[in-house]
């Protein structure tokens, strides 16, 4: 199998490792990530949960998946939907892996989309959303039967990340010119009621000098920008951004920039419930030249289930070509790290975006993505677990593993 972390186009790696203590419920959690640097651990499952599930996606002609970093995944209580580039959204049974359906048909036309990788799923009110045009979506049930077009007012066309949960949309505008600022917003739906929006920066600045665009980290919260001005300083964002986030029915907002984990009501930061200390490795300010980047990380994805946090740090993003050149190489470096609320332990692991597996003999994988219900979610292509199983001996080998085919659909690993 494909490694998805080496599949991306800037050959991007992570992982993370350090220690901590427990805290009070009601008390902010300090994540010391500058301190977890200095004793960098190794990364492993167990370290996301004890559990682990394995679902092979059924393997159809009709059904056929690479699940590779551009990839759409959403894992529900019930469902496992994968999109892909020119393809309708896929359909699994999450507990059987069993191919289901297709979600709607690609096409131009009322009631069609053009891909299927730039969706998003509201697992409360069972909708699924396509991004089709600026601030236009298509809206579909589970079971794939078209409801409507949604459209969220005009300064919507600039937002990045739209995040659907209970009947609403939440947006978060990080690229900003002369008809927009840095600012969330949230919409009742389907009327597309403007309910609330939540200023995040002040600058409404038109004179951009360039946007870099960062394909192939989807893996990692979605496409990533660069923007610079002409006074030499510049912004960032990510266009699938995990700005918000949502864990036991509770909304959450991850500022990028001053990297505070905040509950919400509406749209107001209602409570911080975790701040990451970068310390020398971050402190940035929202706008910074980009000498002031040298050696400092940005932290573009977070992701939280209510008792742990993941999240991702990346170095010289404001540097494309060196970036570029250093992935040739094998000398970039991100990395990543998982968080503890109940136990305050922190692990961070600098180089490497994988996690080790528990059996020596099963290949690491990295954390894709986080199912609607708080599950881990990691993904093998089969041929990865084809190769091991001929380290395993056969009377430990599941059912499912001693009848995989190199060529058959990638199988799913939930971690609890």
């Amino acid at each position: 199998m494909k490694n998805i972390s080496l599949s991306i186009s800037i050959s991007l790696l992570l992982s993370a490792c350090g220690g901590g203590s427990s805290q009070n419920k009601d008390e902010l959690a300090t994540i010391d990530v500058e301190s977890a640097f200095q004793n960098p651990q190794e990364l492993w499952l167990t370290d996301l949960g004890e559990k682990l599930t394995y679902i092979p996606l059924e393997t159809l002609d009709e059904s056929l998946v690479k699940l590779e970093s551009q990839s759409g995944l959403t894992v529900t209580d019930e469902y496992i939907f994968v999109g892909e580039l020119g393809r309708p959204l896929l359909c699994f049974d999450r507990s059987t892996g069993k191919f289901l359906r297709n979600i709607g048909r690609i096409g131009q036309g009322p009631g069609e989309y053009t891909g299927s990788t730039d969706v998003q799923v509201d697992a409360e009110a069972k909708r699924i959303y396509f991004a089709i045009k600026g601030s236009q979506y298509q809206c579909y049930d589970y079971e794939g039967n078209f409801l409507h077009t949604q459209t969220l007012p005009p300064n919507n066309f600039y937002m990045g990340g739209t995040h659907f949960a209970d009947n609403k949309a939440y947006a978060y505008c990080n690229v900003s010119n002369n008809a927009t600022t840095h600012r969330a917003y949230a919409y009742q739906l389907p009327e597309g009621i403007s309910i609330d929006s939540l200023a995040l920066d002040e600058r409404n600045d038109s004179k951009q000098k360039f946007l870099m665009p960062f394909r192939g980290t989807e893996t990692f919260g979605g496409m990533f920008f660069m923007q610079e001005y002409e006074d030499g300083t510049w912004t960032s964002g990510n266009r699938k951004n995990n700005t918000y986030l949502s864990a036991n029915g509770k909304l959450y907002h991850k500022d990028l920039f001053c990297d505070t984990l905040f509950q919400m009501k509406g749209l107001h930061r209602e409570k911080p419930t975790a701040a990451f200390h970068l310390g020398s490795y971050g402190g940035y300010k929202r706008y910074e030249t980009s000498g002031g980047m040298e050696g400092k990380y940005l932290m573009p994805h977070v992701l939280y289930n209510g008792e742990q946090v993941y999240f991702t740090l990346f170095p010289g993003v404001y540097d494309l070509q060196g970036m570029r050149r250093k992935a040739q190489s094998g000398d970039l470096h991100p990395s990543c790290g998982i968080y503890n609320f109940r136990t305050g332990e922190l692990k961070v692991q600098k180089k490497g975006l994988n996690f080790k597996h528990p059996d020596e003999a099963m290949p690491e994988t990295c954390v894709y993505t986080l199912s609607t219900d708080g599950s881990w979610v990691a993904v093998y292509q089969a041929y990865m677990l084809v190769e091991a199983r001929e380290n395993i001996p056969v009377e430990k080998q599941p059912e499912w593993l001693k009848n995989l085919k190199e060529d058959d659909n990638p199988v799913i690993l939930l971690i609890r």
